[in-house]
């Protein structure tokens, strides 16, 4: 697109970002000057691992990997919150488990994104409170590029239970293949905790912070639009994954009292996540939740409501 400046958002599956792909395709980011487009890279250490190289330089991942990266030195900084603050994962195993029986999970197979990703660091959360062991008494199974396939190794008995992000479960539902049986952001698991979070490489801030900003611009107006026009956001989520209008609308039911649509980090919902890599032993004593953060482009991100559609500021045509 003439005179937009090319830029390419990052995410760790296919079902991350609805409410930014909804304001690509409403136009909502080339008000501000972006022709945004967003890529997959399936996997959490492997997403931290593009923006740490430069392959990507701005876009979103779990809080996990993403502590885990910069603690070990890669660079990159934690600029805002996704919409998925809180911990949007969901449990759901075959129908032959009993549902909410953990002890019926031992021996078996749990899929999910990646070793190293958020749902193996928020499934053993989840184990340990249950009273099993993550190490011994379950396998993980990592899908990485094969993730969108999660609910056909269901089927086919590859995998018995799955922790993953929504339409996943919903569709497993639909299809008769599993029980839900919780969220990770309830008592006694994750209630307090934040999740998705937008990252930029430090490069990208040293550089053009607002370029940053505009893309923040863009998700928040995104995100409201998105809450505001339920049915809309249902039906493009059943076009992007491929499935009905009655899953995408138990998936959204599901999240949507639960988003976050201004970017707003959760400060103490932060060193939730930091304490959490510290007590599974993905980090170091001493590191502060601080040192993960980069809060200049905190305050003001919109200028004025959403509602009052103020005039975007353009990024600047150097980068056209």
């Amino acid at each position: 697109m003439p005179g937009l400046c090319k830029v390419v958002y990052g995410t760790p599956t296919d079902k991350c970002a609805v409410a930014l792909r909804i304001g690509i395709e409403r136009g909502f980011f080339e008000d501000e000057g972006l022709d945004l487009s967003v890529r997959v890279v399936f996997g959490g250490p492997e997403i931290a691992a593009a923006y740490d190289s430069g392959a990507l330089e701005i876009g979103e991942m779990g809080s996990p990997p993403a502590i885990n990266a910069i603690a070990a030195g890669k660079a990159f900084r934690i600029v805002a919150s996704g919409c998925r603050q809180k911990a949007h994962m969901f449990f759901g195993a075959a129908k032959d488990i009993p549902v909410k029986d953990y002890q019926a999970l031992k021996g078996r197979r749990i899929g999910m994104l990646g070793l190293g990703s958020c749902p193996d660091w928020i499934m053993r959360r989840i184990l340990i409170c249950e009273g099993l062991n993550p190490d011994t008494d379950v396998t993980f199974v990592p899908l990485l590029d094969d993730y969108p396939r999660v609910i056909d190794f269901l089927a086919d008995g590859r995998i018995d239970a799955c922790l993953v992000s929504e339409p996943n479960i919903a569709i497993g539902e639909e299809r008769g293949l599993l029980n839900y049986w919780t969220p990770a952001f309830v008592e006694p698991y994750l209630p307090d905790y934040q999740w998705i979070v937008r990252v930029a490489r430090n490069e990208l801030i040293a550089r053009d912070p607002e370029l940053i900003r505009a893309v923040l611009r863009g998700a928040q107006r995104s995100a409201h639009y998105a809450v505001d026009h339920v049915d809309e956001w249902v039906a493009f989520a059943a076009r992007q994954y491929r499935t009905t209008e009655a899953a995408a609308r138990r998936a959204v039911e599901r999240e949507r009292p639960h988003f976050q649509l201004d970017c707003r980090i959760d400060m103490p919902g932060f060193e939730r996540s930091v304490a959490l890599q510290r007590e599974l032993g993905g980090i170091r004593d001493g590191i502060q939740a601080t040192d993960f953060l980069d809060l200049r482009f905190q305050p003001d991100i919109l200028a004025g409501s959403h509602a009052s559609s103020p005039a975007p500021t353009r990024v600047s045509a150097r980068h056209a």
